[in-house]
């Protein structure tokens, strides 16, 4: 479920230091998935999603082909503590 707080991308991107190119390639990559896709509002997941992204870029050097299955893999392991956690 999507958290209710939300800032635009005007906001996101000076929050970042990144370019809105960037922030609508991840849109249209689907590694973000913005609340409202028209006037693109983000919630604390897309900015936590946001600022892994980054950091897998700029510090690992991983390439667009492996953001995509690294995200799976942290979804599985968020998704997995939820489990865990739930005692099921």
């Amino acid at each position: 479920m999507k958290n209710l707080v939300t800032i635009s991308i005007e906001e996101l991107c000076q929050q970042f230091d990144v370019p809105r190119d960037v922030v609508i390639h991840f849109v249209q990559e689907e590694w973000i998935s913005p609340l409202d896709q028209e006037e693109l509002k983000f919630d604390e997941e897309d900015l936590a999603r946001i600022s892994l992204i980054r950091e897998l870029q700029e510090s690992f050097g991983v390439n667009d082909e492996a953001v995509p299955i690294i995200l799976n893999l942290v979804d599985q392991l968020h998704y997995l503590r939820t489990l865990v956690k739930n005692g099921r």
